[in-house]
């Protein structure tokens, strides 16, 4: 008889425990769909996010997310920029809550306007995936994004028009960011690209002697002087109002820690630092090394 009730309460446990996940990934679903569509809610004169259908699934181990036809727009001043996709996912393990894998592997679209004159930007890959970690306060720790056989088209911003002039494509580019664990208010950003070839007439006149391969670009930086948080310190009276500006006024600078570009016969090497003066103009000191010099004259 024991041996029946120790069946009984072992199957009870089971369906609790079953009823118990079965719940809370319900419960998180609803919580991510909310937060979702609350962004698309709060949009303003200034910021505009919508999406064409929100689906979420991946029960019973994962909240994956998927919006097709996300689009973004900014509005402000001289200057309008717009971003929009066919699809992009995310996915989220039950036992890991702080990290999101996000799969871009789209086509994307951007497209900038001055003045009333619109230019727009195309990517394409084989394949994009991103990632992000956030911290026990909620706010992001790291970001990696990886790009592989990407492809940029560039030109006017036509209605309807999918297809752009070529510009350029690439073996491989990332991008990673940080917040940075040697120092407090700091980001450690991270650019690489390998195998990019320009299409011809993309650059300008007086570069046109240069070789159309670049085969490295290498970009390691730490950003001093960056609030985690902006909105904890607004600007006061007299404060400048962007936040480039307020990183300025506050003593941020621009820690190159490694630069190597590899573009035809050409190799560059450099380590420095940059700030901005008072009319958004960089200064510092660099020091770099230049091989094959004679195809920048």
């Amino acid at each position: 008889m024991w041996g029946a009730m120790r069946y009984y309460i072992l199957i009870g446990v089971v369906a609790a425990v079953a009823a118990a996940w079965t719940g809370a990934w319900f419960f998180i679903a609803g919580q991510v769909r909310g937060e979702i569509q609350a962004g698309a809610n709060q949009g303003t004169a200034a910021r505009e996010l919508t999406y064409r259908a929100l689906r979420i699934g991946g029960f019973p181990f994962r909240i994956k997310v998927e919006v097709s036809r996300p689009r973004l727009a900014l509005r402000g001043g001289r200057m309008d920029f717009r971003w929009e996709a066919d699809k992009i996912s995310a996915v989220r393990h039950l036992w890991q809550p702080r990290h999101v894998v996000l799969d871009l592997t789209t086509q994307h679209r951007f497209k900038a306007a001055q003045d009333g004159s619109w230019r727009e930007l195309t990517l394409d890959s084989r394949q994009a995936m991103a990632s992000v970690e956030t911290g026990a306060d909620g706010r992001r720790q790291r970001l990696s994004l990886d790009i592989k056989e990407v492809r940029f088209g560039l030109g006017a911003a036509t209605a309807g028009q999918r297809v752009l002039p070529e510009a350029a494509r690439g073996r491989r580019l990332q991008f990673h960011a940080r917040m940075s664990p040697d120092e407090a208010e700091s980001i450690d950003l991270a650019l690489r690209g390998d195998g990019f070839e320009i299409a011809n007439g993309v650059l300008p006149a007086h570069m046109a002697t240069m070789a159309p391969m670049i085969g490295l670009f290498d970009l390691q930086t730490t950003v001093t002087g960056w609030p985690r948080n902006w909105s904890a310190s607004p600007p006061g009276e007299g404060a400048s109002p962007s936040p480039l500006a307020r990183w300025r006024d506050g003593g941020g600078t621009l820690e190159i820690r490694t630069f190597h570009l590899l573009w035809g016969k050409v190799e560059i090497t450099a380590t420095g630092s940059l700030a901005l003066d008072h009319r958004m103009r960089p200064i510092g000191a660099l020091t770099a090394r230049i091989k094959g010099h004679n195809a920048l004259l």
